[in-house]
């Protein structure tokens, strides 16, 4: 056994088959507060945002393992009523960062819609049109409440329009932490445990069939030579919707 890790993961239920059998305590949070508390060095390993690795200085990240889509993702919408073209403005989700990123590229490269994006600080209910990620996805998409409400599949449209994967999450290493790769090594058994067992999380929540589907289909795991092309795509849109910010790091994979 590595000396005792600090590890951060994301709090929803994407993530869960990856931290199956670990065996070191791990710190929850939502992804944008997660990447800054990896950059304040109080984590070794964390499950980013993609966006946040594409800016870090010189990333190190876990071969082989991703939180990725290659069609719907189920858990990445646009909210919205009415038609799509007559959207003006949309609120942003404040515990995102890859997927507010991803709705402007959906909606103002692939649908040519020229919008104001409203950042929040919180979200104290979902108006429309917004951003909505994770199991408040989930939640919202499948309330028989939302009888006038849309929903437009982030993930299945980035898809349609690249045939490429999108990657929303990765494993990033401190780069001073001396046992990178056993600590890479001890992610990637994880996710291995975690993918044997998704019958038995599925069997925990209280919709099992959808979990079954959700984790075993919409949600993939594997960070491979596709996944890799569909992260450098995003760079290319990312480049161009924030010129101001930097993304010619380099990743090195562990």
């Amino acid at each position: 056994m590595i000396p005792a890790p600090r590890i951060g993961c994301v709090p929803y239920l994407n993530a869960r088959p990856l931290l199956e059998g670990i065996g070191y305590p791990v710190t929850e949070i939502v992804p944008a507060r997660l990447g800054d508390l990896f950059l304040e060095g109080t984590l070794d390993a964390a499950l980013l945002s993609s966006v946040d690795v594409l800016t870090m200085s010189d990333p190190a990240v876990v071969d082989g393992i991703s939180i990725s889509c290659r069609g719907p993702v189920q858990s990445v919408l646009l909210a919205y009523t009415g038609e799509l073209s007559d959207i003006r403005s949309v609120e942003l989700d404040p515990s995102s960062h890859t997927s507010n990123l991803l709705a402007q590229i959906v909606l103002g490269e692939f649908h040519g819609l020229e919008l104001e994006y409203v950042q929040l600080t919180e979200r104290i209910k979902i108006n429309s049109p917004a951003v909505i990620i994770g199991d408040p996805a989930l939640s919202a998409s499948k309330r028989p409440s939302h009888s006038g409400l849309k929903f437009l599949d982030l993930g299945s449209e980035w898809v349609r329009y690249t045939s490429l994967p999108f990657v929303f999450a990765l494993w990033v290493l401190r780069n001073d932490y001396p046992n990178k790769s056993e600590l890479a090594s001890l992610l990637r058994s994880a996710k291995q445990a975690g993918l044997g067992v998704i019958d038995r999380i599925a069997k925990a929540t209280a919709d099992p069939e959808f979990t079954k589907s959700y984790l075993g289909g919409a949600i993939r795991y594997d960070l491979g030579t596709e996944e890799k092309r569909g992260l450098e795509c995003f760079r290319d849109f990312a480049k161009k919707i924030n010129s101001d910010m930097n993304y010619e790091n380099k990743i090195t994979y562990f």
